[in-house]
């Protein structure tokens, strides 16, 4: 198969055509954070925690499910980039049950991790859980 060579953070990094931006900076050994992601199970790009900006690119885009392109030029964590981590990282926050002391993963998530890395300690978009009732549906008649 054949090889593509992108920038990564200034770095020129080779991975096979078809590798996504996580892919590429993985056999690169550049670290990238995810928590949805998981090869094969979970490709879904939807916690956006890996989050990268593309010289060229309108938008952030999540690396976990962004194919590279030859000369691609990608940044990992420019202002812009952990900033956009940081507002998704308060938000997965806010609907979080935070019972982190009692969890089996305490000390050993990625969740956790995250927040002390970014330095997020304060509840931001923390509100008061909403108890939904069950739906009901009606039976047909």
């Amino acid at each position: 198969m054949e090889n593509i060579t992108i920038k990564i953070n200034g770095i020129e990094v080779s991975a096979p055509a078809g590798s996504t931006i996580l892919e590429a900076a993985r056999l690169a050994g550049i670290e990238i954070p995810t928590l949805c992601y998981l090869k094969e199970i979970n490709e879904i790009g939807a916690c956006r925690m890996c989050i990268v900006e593309v010289k060229g690119a309108r938008s952030l885009v999540p690396a976990c499910v962004y194919p590279i392109n030859e000369g691609m030029e990608v940044l990992t964590n420019t202002p812009k980039v952990v900033d956009s981590r940081k507002k998704s990282l308060q938000l997965l926050l806010s609907n979080h049950e935070r019972k982190c002391l009692s969890c089996v993963r305490s000390g050993n998530c990625e969740l956790q991790n995250l927040c002390k890395e970014l330095g997020i300690e304060d509840e931001a978009f923390m509100t008061e859980k909403k108890r939904h009732p069950p739906s009901i549906r009606a039976l047909p008649t």
